[in-house]
């Protein structure tokens, strides 16, 4: 499932659809800000594996509405993930590199 990069996350996140149809446990709720204002969403409890790097994030996640957006990823990796990696932004070909 495709997930996004996010620097300006502090926190990675799940679409709020998919952690419904995949019955994740509902263990609380929180307000977030964002583009959108600040709002209230459900947090989840759930791990993402990012088979490439080998890496498991697990825990409480807020539900975002990636898909009600019609964004087409599942998650978002926030700084809490990304502070295992190295990133590298290569701008002219368009590409990110995370190395663990």
């Amino acid at each position: 499932m495709p997930a996004l990069v996010d620097t300006g996350a502090q926190e990675s996140s799940i679409d709020s659809e998919l952690a419904n149809e995949l019955g994740l446990l509902l263990v609380d709720q929180q307000v977030i800000a964002g583009a959108g204002g600040r709002h209230t969403v459900d947090v989840f409890l759930a791990q993402i594996y990012v088979p490439d790097l080998g890496q498991t994030l697990h825990g409480h996640f807020a539900g975002v509405h990636l898909a009600q957006g019609d964004m087409p990823h599942k998650a978002i990796l926030g700084r809490d993930f990304l502070s295992r990696c190295v990133m590298i932004y290569d701008g002219p070909e368009n590409r990110v590199t995370l190395l663990i």
